[in-house]
């Protein structure tokens, strides 16, 4: 499935991966892993998303610079990028050459379809590329709603591993596509990508309104098993532990204790400062243009309620409650350099 490589660290990376360790000891907080939603503009209406309705105000080049440095100050060692579609705005990839400079890790993601004229001045920059893949061009297209969406997707990963850019992809959830989750797996193995699976939300900024209505929680059990199955032989992204959490659906697991807001979070648009775009409704989160990023970080509420099902924010929050079987899957990730199957 794929080779073991050695990975360059950064001094700049490892000194803030030291600092956060001791930020722990000490029940700290660190802005370690940082979202910039550069716009909720987006050139697709998928059918589960409605995060295009929210565009709005979104903040300059020279703001997103200025919370990039100001956040690589205060500890931050990654670096993530999307949307919407972020590559909708002209200095997307301007900001993650800068956040590259800062010595973070850096990640984007993209609906894939206008991502392949970027790749080569990505591949200087970019650790992650993410696309998203709601399974083969039969689902893919129709969910998406733009014919061709699938090949470019397609192409946009072999391009990028073709450079070096390790690819994963994100495939939401519900009855339109469980049934295809073997299919996409056997597309990770054959182009090389990690794979990673989430459940559609009916409301993408309000955590309350709950999970797509045609999902319930015996689909998120057979989907957790199905996957657990996988790990051995196919590059499942996530780890076990987030498998669990679905299966406990609809209580995933619980807000107040999620390590979001204390080592990783999201800065919106505008430059508001919130735990994740799940729960920024719940009001009382600063803006950064306002008050300063470090301390719209700092001084962020907590938030309330019964977990989610995001994959990455519960990825992210496993690793960074020292869960062995995350830390471990993260380690897997991070060391082995996924090659795509021979063409025949």
């Amino acid at each position: 499935m794929g080779r073991r490589v050695k990975l360059p660290v950064s001094a700049r990376m490892a000194g803030r991966s030291a600092r956060l360790a001791l930020a722990m000891a000490r029940r700290q907080s660190q802005p370690y892993s940082m979202v910039f939603v550069l716009t909720n503009r987006c050139n697709f209406r998928c059918d589960y998303c409605d995060i295009p309705a929210s565009a709005g105000k979104e903040m300059s080049t020279e703001e997103f610079r200025g919370a990039i440095a100001e956040f690589a100050e205060a500890g931050m060692g990654r670096a993530a990028f999307g949307g919407g579609e972020a590559l909708l705005r002209p200095d997307a990839v301007e900001l993650i050459e800068y956040a590259k400079a800062q010595g973070c890790f850096t990640s984007l993601n993209s609906n894939g379809w206008t991502t392949e004229k970027w790749l080569d001045r990505l591949a200087a920059c970019l650790d992650m590329l993410v696309v998203s893949l709601d399974g083969p061009d039969d689902v893919h297209d129709v969910v998406r709603r733009r014919r061709g969406s699938y090949d470019r997707v397609i192409r946009v990963i072999q391009e990028a591993r073709k450079r070096g850019i390790a690819v994963a992809t994100i495939s939401v959830i519900g009855p339109w596509n469980e049934g295809r989750v073997d299919e996409i797996l056997e597309l990770a193995k054959t182009h090389g990508f990690w794979s990673y699976f989430q459940p559609a939300y009916l409301d993408c900024f309000a955590h309350d309104a709950g999970l797509h209505p045609g999902i319930d929680p015996a689909m998120l059990v057979r989907l957790a098993d199905r996957l657990t199955e996988a790990i051995p032989h196919a590059p499942v992204g996530s780890s076990p532990g987030f498998f669990d959490r679905l299966r406990a659906a609809p209580r995933f697991s619980d807000c107040s204790t999620c390590t979001a807001g204390r080592y990783f979070a999201t800065v919106m648009p505008d430059g508001l400062v919130v735990p994740c775009h799940l729960t920024m409704e719940q009001g009382g989160y600063l803006n950064g243009r306002e008050v300063g990023f470090t301390r719209a970080f700092l001084e962020m509420p907590r938030p309330s309620g019964p977990g989610c099902a995001i994959s990455p924010y519960n990825e992210s929050d496993l690793i960074f409650s020292l869960d062995p079987r995350a830390v471990i899957a993260a380690a897997r990730r991070a060391m082995t350099s996924l090659t795509p199957a021979p063409q025949v």
